[in-house]
């Protein structure tokens, strides 16, 4: 898969950040939430998943071990690089409202828009954490 290895490329590029770490261990926790609970990004997941199980059928034949759970990391890769890049490279406003943040990192995710609930972990992250 292509995307996987873009992805790879920006994170190395990402690891120069100096607020790299932070935002990646905030990415990850927050793809990793919207893979469990099937939000926001499923379009995309769901058919990288099946992708994932038809090239390597032992997935599917591991017995009790869920494919989804198996794979899970590497199905959200891609856009936990992009959203992790898009929080180490928040513009430094104190000014910065939550939901122009959330048109940025709608747009770095290319999704159209980006309307997460009071209680989901990129809201949360963005209404406590100042840049």
């Amino acid at each position: 898969m292509p995307e996987l290895a873009a992805a790879h490329h920006t994170h190395q590029r990402l690891l120069r950040h100096p607020r790299a770490a932070t935002a990646w261990t905030a990415a990850r926790a927050i793809t990793t939430r919207w893979y469990d609970h099937q939000q926001h990004l499923t379009h995309r997941w769901r058919p990288r998943l099946n992708q994932l199980c038809e090239a390597n059928l032992h997935l599917t034949s591991t017995g009790s071990a869920s494919p989804a759970l198996l794979t899970r990391d590497l199905v959200i890769y891609p856009e936990t690089v992009a959203l992790a890049r898009a929080l180490a490279t928040l513009p430094n406003r104190p000014h910065r409202t939550t939901n122009d943040a959330l048109t940025l990192i709608a747009c770095r995710l290319g999704l159209a828009r980006l309307t997460p609930n009071a209680n989901d972990p990129l809201r949360v992250f963005l209404t406590h954490t100042r840049h």
